[in-house]
Formats: C-alpha cells, sequence, structure tokens
C-alpha cells in the first residue's frame, strides 16, 4: 500500500526526470539515471508485515540487479536501497556494514523511519548518493525549494521562442554581411560589429561584445552555431524564465569574447572575433550546473555528457584553424557562473 512517504520519494525522482524501471512486488518501485558515468539504481521499498525484510532475500535481489544491468556500459552500477519502516531499529544491524566497492553492484542500505519521517544512515553504510542524503530530509520536512517549483519543472508543450529568434536573428545578420561585401570580408566584419583585437580597447569599442555574437563568419560557421544553438538553447529555455535564459546566453557571451580579446589584446595579436560560440558554450555551461546542482538529465543530457561534448569541443577547436577556444571556454564559465549564482539566490 502506498503511503505519504513513498509518494512524496515517487513524486522527488519523477520530478528529477529518473526513469522508472520495472520491479516484480508492488512493494517496490526502482528508478534509474546515469551521473558521473554511474548508473544509479533506486529502490523504494515499503516494509511491512508482508513485505518484510530478509537479509538472504536482498542479497538474491542484489544479485538479480547485477545480472540484468550488468551489460549496461557504466564505470559502476550503484543500487540504493530506501527501506520505509515504523520499526529501523529492528533490521538496523543488517544493513549497517561497509559495501564491497570493488564489486560491479554497490549496494547501499538507507532506511526512513515513517512515523518520524527521518532518514537514517546506518554509520558503516555510504553516506552521500545523488545528494540524496540532504534532499530526502529536507522534503520530508516539507520545505518548499525542494521541489524548484519556479524553474526546474519542465515546461510542457512550450515552444522555446527564444532559441528560435536568436536562431533568426544570425541568419538575418548573416544575410545582411553576405549582401553587404560577404561574410568572410575581415572589413565588412568588423564594419558591422566583429571584434579586433588590436583596436577594441583603444576604441572602447565594448559594445562589440554583444554586436559580435550574432555575426558568423561564413556559411559553415553559421551552420555549426545554429545547430548548437537549437540542440542546448532549446533544453535550457524550458527550464528557464526568458529573463534568465537572456541573461545567461548573453552573460556567457560577453564573458567568452572578453576573455578571447583581452588575451590576445595582451599579446600583441591580431584578431578578428565574431560568433555565437561563446554564448552557446556557456548554455552548455548552464545545463552543466543545472544537471550538477539538481542531480538530473535534461532530456538525454547529463554531467557526465556535457562535460564529454566540451572536452570534444574543445579538442576539435585545438586541431582546427581559425576557431576561438579562448571564447569557448570564457562562455562555458561564464555560463556556468551565471546559473551557479541564479541557483543559489534561488531564481532558477
Amino acid at each position: 500500500m502506498k503511503t505519504i512517504i513513498s509518494n512524496q520519494l515517487y513524486q522527488l525522482f519523477e520530478h528529477y526526470n529518473y526513469q522508472q524501471l520495472p520491479t516484480d512486488s508492488e512493494k517496490v518501485k526502482m528508478y534509474g539515471t546515469f551521473h558521473g558515468g554511474c548508473l544509479y539504481l533506486i529502490n523504494v521499498i515499503q516494509l511491512d508485515d508482508d513485505y518484510a525484510y530478509h537479509k538472504e532475500r536482498f542479497m538474491h535481489y542484489k544479485e538479480i540487479t547485477k545480472k540484468q544491468f550488468g551489460h549496461v556500459d557504466a564505470s559502476k552500477i550503484i543500487l540504493l536501497n530506501l527501506l520505509i519502516t515504523n520499526n529501523p531499529m529492528a533490521i538496523y544491524e543488517d544493513v549497517n556494514y561497509m559495501p564491497n566497492f570493488d564489486d560491479e553492484l554497490i549496494d547501499i542500505q538507507w532506511l526512513i523511519h515513517e512515523d518520524k519521517r527521518q532518514l537514517i544512515i546506518p554509520n558503516e553504510q555510504v553516506k552521500h548518493a545523488l545528494g540524496l542524503e540532504k534532499t530526502i530530509p529536507k522534503l520530508f520536512n516539507n520545505q518548499e525549494d525542494i521541489t524548484h517549483k519556479n524553474t526546474k519543472i519542465k515546461k510542457d508543450h512550450q515552444v522555446p521562442y527564444l532559441t528560435y529568434a536568436l536562431i533568426l536573428t544570425n541568419m538575418v545578420f548573416f544575410l545582411v554581411l553576405e549582401l553587404s561585401g560577404g561574410s568572410t570580408n575581415l572589413n565588412t566584419l568588423i564594419r558591422f560589429g566583429a571584434i579586433n583585437s588590436i583596436t577594441f580597447f583603444r576604441g572602447n569599442e565594448y559594445y562589440k561584445l554583444i554586436t559580435s555574437m550574432f555575426l558568423h563568419i561564413g556559411g559553415a560557421h553559421l551552420l555549426y552555431n545554429t545547430f548548437g544553438l537549437f540542440i542546448f538553447g532549446s533544453r535550457l529555455e524550458l527550464y528557464m524564465k526568458p529573463w534568465q535564459f537572456l541573461t545567461t546566453y548573453l552573460g556567457a557571451g560577453i564573458l567568452g569574447g572578453l576573455l578571447s580579446v583581452g588575451i590576445h589584446h595582451m599579446s600583441d595579436q591580431l584578431v578578428v572575433a565574431a560568433g555565437a560560440s561563446g554564448a552557446i558554450y556557456g548554455i552548455m555551461g548552464a545545463l552543466l550546473v543545472y544537471s550538477w546542482v539538481y542531480r538530473r538529465q535534461f532530456d538525454g543530457l547529463s554531467t557526465y555528457t556535457i562535460l564529454l561534448m566540451l572536452v570534444i569541443g574543445i579538442a576539435m577547436g585545438a586541431v582546427t584553424p581559425g576557431v576561438g577556444n579562448l571564447a569557448h571556454l570564457g562562455g562555458f564559465i561564464g555560463g556556468a557562473l551565471i546559473t551557479y549564482v541564479l541557483t543559489r539566490l534561488k531564481v532558477a
């Protein structure tokens, strides 16, 4: 039978977009998620007279779980059992053991005192898993912010208008460049707002940190950034308010551009810089913060996936002439920092 405690946990994991997995008992609900290259399997188990805790049976279930998920491409499989009971001390000694960290599947046993609404982590057990050691007590204490109601719940069926508007703006500027001398003509680019590292500080051309974001050097550059903006922007926008999304996008682009032009200026290198890639990498940084802070995936993008994309992007930029890796890195860091500040201020 479902209880208030178990229902709260179900809602929490569904809210985090953890995937519900089938089980062979109505007393057990399993959720799965990838984090940091590991597969986490979370069992919410309601113990009562009809479904009591038996150590041998649970060890048997562990072996079955290992066989079922052993083929999954993950560095480790971590099985977290949340045992809901009115008498946790009756089974405390049975679950108070140090997991075998060399095993392919690491099993963790936490107790939840149903009457007292209290999470009990045995002394010998792992104390941290996906931040749930903090999240679950807050949930039971009815702290409203634990559900992140403002922006963490995806706005279903909403169209990412801002992302589409930014893509359209980039296309319009590209056509203007092509009709005004060519998008690969340096004089045309500078005239319409691209950054010139030599004259940027001398001429107080700080406005170009923004104008350069909407200019692209050649069709391939525009196509690549349009694809990235659609993939990442359309995801992030559905979890942010419009002003948060624009603040992150523009702020990351500005910080990325400033890092790039600053370093090139100090080394007296003539660089003409343009493109939305710094802002797009900022969106990736924002998604990374969300996936880390809230321990959830965003439509298939996990912390591990985003970091892997960052490494691949930077590596490709390092071997591709004319790619502004400094702007990419600065934008990524900028987007991550802006979003982290927003989450700490409880406005994102």
